[in-house]
């Protein structure tokens, strides 16, 4: 049985590869081979990278940077897809990429956010209870020393 590696640690390999990625979205961006509509594709993933107005703001740690990596693996996906025979795989081995990596790393952004999202849901379950502790503490009678001896 293969043991997977924490979604942090893929995550760090994906990021890694990011100027791969990026060269690989040049290359097909100046492709005069490449439909218009996959170089729509991918220049909807890139501008969204780099508008200031995100689905997660760029504030959030680590989602924040999450969902532009997404959008813009999911833009090359699309633009790679739409090409036709023979187009594609050229570019990808230029920028030392495969279509299998292109997906590993989809789901490992996938991954990666299931996981923050789930350890932030677990982390705020826990704070409410806490919460719940204190003020039922809070509204607990205070107890009163016995009375002393007359």
């Amino acid at each position: 049985m293969r043991r997977t590696r924490h979604p942090l640690a893929r995550l760090a390999g994906t990021v890694a590869r990011l100027p791969r990625y990026l060269k690989l979205a040049q290359a097909l961006a100046r492709d005069p081979a490449v439909p218009a509509r996959s170089k729509a594709a991918l220049t909807a993933g890139v501008a969204y990278c780099l508008s200031p107005v995100d689905l997660i703001p760029g504030i959030v740690p680590v989602l924040g940077q999450l969902d532009d990596l997404g959008a813009l693996l999911l833009g090359l996906r699309v633009a790679l897809r739409g090409c036709p025979d023979g187009v594609a795989a050229p570019h990808l081995a230029a920028a030392g990429l495969t279509a299998a990596t292109l997906e590993a790393d989809l789901e490992t952004v996938v991954a990666t956010a299931a996981w923050l999202v789930g350890g932030a849901a677990r982390l705020g379950a826990r704070t409410a209870r806490g919460g719940a502790w204190l003020l039922r503490r809070a509204a607990r009678p205070l107890r009163r020393p016995p009375a002393a001896s007359r």
